[in-house]
């Protein structure tokens, strides 16, 4: 009974970053259905996993085009987050909203490594303030450093210098780190949310 536990254990841990059920195969928050190999959907929150079933995702499905973003609230890790992006756009994948997704906070940085990006109308977009170590984004002056990684991020994916410090300091300063602002159709549009 114990060696069969064991063997049960190790075999939930291996397949734990891959589960194939039927006509979906999941990588954490990412999903595969059978026969779309160039779509993942993605729900669910970035973690400090994701860097790993992304590449996991990406070896598997050398092909993938889009990712389609449908319930994403944001990121448990910002480290990680930014380097899954970044991996997105070195890839050329596209990022896609549809009518009913609701992505927030760290999901809308991973959106907008989309090289291709497209935003259905009835989507929804939020943004705020980032905060740690006691204080939030905010609350420092605008030159200060610590504003510079999200900055360099938004230009690593495309932005303008300008571009991306408009974006940036719109977000930070729409809402405080412990609410969210809604994007209105003309902020996506003023901001290129889409391209």
């Amino acid at each position: 009974m114990v060696k069969r536990s064991l063997l049960f254990a190790a075999l939930l841990f291996l397949t734990a970053g891959c589960q194939k059920t039927g006509f979906l195969t999941r990588y954490g928050i990412f999903h595969v259905k059978k026969g779309e190999t160039n779509v993942a959907t993605m729900d669910g929150t970035i973690g400090g996993r994701t860097e790993k079933h992304f590449d996991r995702l990406i070896k598997d499905y050398p092909e993938l085009e889009v990712i389609v973003l449908g319930n994403c609230p944001g990121s448990k890790n910002d480290d990680v987050n930014l380097k899954v992006s970044k991996k997105i756009y070195d890839a050329g994948i596209n990022t896609y909203l549809n009518a009913d997704s609701e992505i927030a906070s760290g999901a809308v940085d991973l959106f907008l490594a989309g090289n291709k990006r497209t935003i259905v109308s009835g989507a929804k977009i939020g943004v705020h303030s980032w905060s740690g170590d006691g204080k939030e984004a905010d609350q420092l002056a605008v030159d200060d450093p610590e504003h510079d990684l999200y900055i360099e991020y938004y230009k690593s994916v495309g932005f303008t210098e300008q571009e991306a410090r408009d974006f940036y300091f719109f977000t930070i300063n729409a809402a405080s780190a412990s609410s969210i602002h809604w994007m209105t159709q003309s902020e996506i549009v003023q901001y290129g949310m889409a391209r």
